[in-house]
């Protein structure tokens, strides 16, 4: 594993000036990617930075069942074959990858980009990424038909929303979850998905590709990230300032959800460079 300090990756490496990004959902991802996007303008092909094209491989196309768009149809085939054209002509496309979108096509992935500066980004405070991403889960379940893909057991569960696709600011996050009386509570389906992206981040992406550098979300400057990718934004992506993901779940519910992480935590989780705050 190639887990490397802020300090000593401030610039970049020789071996390619194409940068890929990694992580998982909710680790600061389109924070990171908006300065990825204006520098690939220099010398990359991007397409709108909205995260219908960022998320290349995403196949969760309920996100965006509203737009006319084609392109959340695309297969995967059909997306590694764009990539591969692109490539043909000396280009390559600014995106980034998620974690289990890119499990199906791991063997390909890895292969493809294995010349690129891999970025993988992880979040440290690893039980704040699991609440975030259990609170989004539940507000799915209770804003619209569940649609499970594959085995309920191995956690990957897609869900369609009917009337909201995509909280967007502060205030409908909120009124979303009176609207629908949301209950934040411990979920084994989504709780089994983050352990096996978990697992798949840190034992296949980082162990298996070539020398990629890990850095934390937590040690991430807007600082660093302009002089790392040269570029300067007007306009920067603006994290919930007032929002508390904490506050929403039931002290009985927050208990079990404690519980069952801890145990996992201190089995596993922590091997990885995480910690528990």
């Amino acid at each position: 594993m190639n887990q490397i300090s802020m300090t000593s990756i401030s610039k970049k490496t020789s071996r390619n000036r194409y940068v890929q990004l990694i992580s998982m959902h909710k680790s600061g991802s389109t924070w990171v990617q908006s300065y990825i996007h204006k520098a690939y303008r220099r010398f990359g092909v991007t397409l709108p930075p909205s995260n219908l094209y960022n998320e290349f491989f995403t196949d969760r196309f309920d996100r965006f069942e509203d737009n006319k768009n084609d392109f959340v149809k695309w297969s995967n085939e059909k997306r590694i074959a764009l990539l591969k054209e692109l490539r043909n002509f000396g280009l390559e496309l600014a995106h980034k990858a998620h974690v289990p979108e890119i499990i199906p096509i791991w063997d390909w992935f890895k292969t493809f980009y294995n010349e690129h500066d891999i970025l993988v980004l992880k979040r440290r405070k690893i039980f704040t990424h699991w609440l975030t991403i259990l609170f989004y889960h539940n507000i799915k379940l209770a804003t619209g038909p569940d649609v499970v893909k594959g085995n309920k057991k191995e956690g990957y569960t897609y869900i369609t929303p009917s009337k909201i696709v995509s909280p967007r600011t502060e205030d409908i996050l909120k009124s979303t979850i009176q609207e629908y009386k949301v209950e934040f509570k411990f979920n084994e389906i989504c709780w089994n998905n983050f352990i096996n992206s978990i697992r798949f981040l840190n034992d296949r992406v980082i162990e298996e590709l070539n020398r990629p550098q890990v850095i934390w979300t937590e040690d991430i400057t807007t600082e660093w990230l302009e002089d790392y990718f040269k570029v300067v934004l007007k306009r920067l992506p603006k994290p919930f300032t007032t929002f508390d993901y904490k506050t929403y779940y039931k002290p009985e519910d927050m208990k079990i959800i404690r519980e069952i992480f801890e145990e996992r935590f201190y089995n596993e989780f922590q091997y990885y460079g995480y910690q528990l705050a």
